[in-house]
């Protein structure tokens, strides 16, 4: 998972417009904790109800194929049904059109 944390990272970082097309505030303040989560190494008794949310948002949102979808399941650090590859192609492709 902190290869998928490092790769959002890098999105949010150097390619914000592309980071604001994956929506809304709950995106960013999941992002936030599961990076928190992640940088810990483990899950700890307060993040229960989190997991919960993060668990059914990643098997409700699992068949995104869009940029606004792919980056919305990268703030969830989720990869959706077609695939990490796919993903990441869908991104790269939006950040070549931003140069």
């Amino acid at each position: 998972m902190k290869k998928l944390l490092d790769y959002a990272e890098d999105i949010r970082q150097n390619h914000p417009q592309i980071w604001k097309k994956g929506g809304n505030t709950q995106g960013n303040d999941s992002y936030d904790t599961l990076k928190e989560i992640v940088n810990r190494g483990h899950f700890e008794e307060k993040d229960r109800a989190f997991i919960q949310t993060w668990n059914a948002w990643k098997a409700r949102h699992q068949n995104h194929t869009n940029i606004a979808g792919m980056v919305a399941s990268l703030k969830w650090l989720a990869v959706p049904e077609v695939g990490l590859r796919e993903m990441k192609k869908v991104i790269t492709e939006e950040v070549k059109k931003e140069q």
